[in-house]
């Protein structure tokens, strides 16, 4: 690994912007004419970057459009990172990651990702399906099923012994929480119908959600499931022996070089050392802990029960984690990817009826893997055109789950600005 202190210096371009190309983000960079590819894994591990390198005047245009972005949308703190062929071209944070504390958000603070998550189970699977330990086409539930001894309650309705991974993978699995009804958000309520104490473990909720008959035929159509995501966990769990966060960590962080992704805790108290904190809107009603009915806290500081959501919203991870995972899932050279073309290829299939495995949305443009709870919103994009990014605020946004959209909108404009700006784009090579 290239120690960034000790690189030559090119004079043809400003200090920031040699500093931004010569990081060995995602490839090896020598400061030579021709640069060192990596063709394996283990890659290096993300370098620590500060704030200060990107505040030289070649990131005014882009700094300035971020800070107001933020201010328009009232966002505590958030957290950007750019690649573009493989190399890093910014990463920031803005605003604090601590109000109370007055802490800034820097490149290395780490949030809560929510549904990005589920790029990071869906990949997991694959690498599964690639080791011959697992197929897309096999059975979850009943006597044939990967979790037929994981649940040893009835199944209410018999269709749910026709799901298979592919269908937890694309949401067509026959669950609709369109109507707020998500299983995994309500613990008190299955804890109630089930005289089981809180919180409730994925157990219980999988009892609860299987005594219910479905709300479509199975493999009709996709409808967002986070409970078919934190069923995709408890399979990896049964095929490997190991916990989700640990096969996770080991199969594809580790060799990614990605040391700073865990998943999270539910409570202030048990934030990572640099977590950042959470706010919802202003004026936001309190609602029931998640393991004690009788305490009220903010929703997003301990509202939820984030070791549950886990495999469906659970991570917490920089920018620069979640831009290094999507380098390595994007199915081109530039970075080495985890899977191979064909399970890459499999991933991003996407039509009017189902959707990609993983990904959120995926189109001759872009692929993007949104993810929103109270208190954060996140977005990880592959753009064709070459670009690949990731943001993450800790704050909520009026727009809901559509705030990762909005970000999307002006994240356009800011490519533009930077693919404009020369001395970011042209550095990259060091005489």
């Amino acid at each position: 690994m290239v120690n960034p202190t000790k690189q030559k210096i090119c004079p043809a371009a400003g200090i920031a912007a040699v500093a931004v190309a010569c990081l060995a983000l995602f490839v090896e960079c020598t400061c030579r004419t021709e640069r060192t590819e990596h063709s394996h894994f283990p890659l290096p591990p993300i370098p620590q970057l500060s704030n200060e390198v990107f505040t030289a005047p070649a990131f005014d245009s882009v700094n300035a459009t971020m800070a107001a972005f933020l201010k328009k949308w009232k966002i505590n703190g958030a957290s950007l990172a750019v690649a573009k062929g493989g190399r890093l071209l910014y990463a920031k944070g803005f605003g604090y990651a601590d109000v109370e504390q007055k802490v800034a958000v820097t490149p290395a603070h780490v949030f809560r990702v929510a549904s990005v998550s589920k790029l990071v189970t869906a990949t997991a699977v694959m690498k599964l399906v690639e080791q011959g330990r697992l197929s897309l086409n096999d059975k979850v539930f009943g006597s044939e099923g990967i979790l037929g001894d994981f649940v040893s309650c009835p199944i209410h309705d018999e269709r749910a012994l026709q799901i298979t991974v592919r269908h937890l993978l694309e949401h067509s699995a026959g669950w609709d929480a369109s109507n707020g009804d998500d299983p995994m958000f309500m613990g008190h309520a299955i804890a109630s119908e089930r005289q089981a104490p809180v919180p409730v473990g994925i157990e219980d909720i999988t009892c609860f959600v299987l005594s219910k008959p479905l709300h479509f035929e199975v493999g009709d159509h996709s409808e967002y499931s986070n409970f078919g995501y934190a069923m995709l966990g408890c399979i990896i769990e049964k095929v490997t022996g190991a916990t989700y966060e640990a096969y996770v960590r080991e199969a594809l962080l580790t060799p990614m070089g990605i040391t700073n992704m865990r998943l999270a805790n539910s409570y202030p108290r048990d934030r990572y050392p640099n977590e950042a904190s959470y706010y919802d809107v202003a004026g936001a009603k309190p609602v029931a802990a998640f393991d004690n009915p009788s305490l009220y806290v903010p929703k997003c500081r301990g509202g939820y029960d984030m070791r549950t959501l886990g495999a469906a919203g659970g991570w917490v991870a920089s920018p620069l984690a979640a831009l290094r995972f999507v380098l390595c899932v994007d199915g081109t050279p530039d970075v080495p990817d985890i899977l191979s073309p064909k399970s890459v290829a499999a991933m991003v299939r996407s039509d009017t009826v189902f959707d990609p495995l993983g990904w959120r949305m995926t189109d001759e443009r872009r692929w993007i893997r949104t993810g929103t709870l109270i208190g954060t919103s996140a977005a990880a994009v592959r753009d064709t055109s070459g670009w690949r990014w990731a943001f993450v605020t800790n704050t909520t946004s009026k727009k809901g789950a559509d705030f990762p959209f909005e970000v999307e909108d002006m994240m356009q404009g800011l490519l533009r600005t930077m693919q404009r700006e020369r001395r970011i784009m042209d550095s990259g090579r060091c005489e």
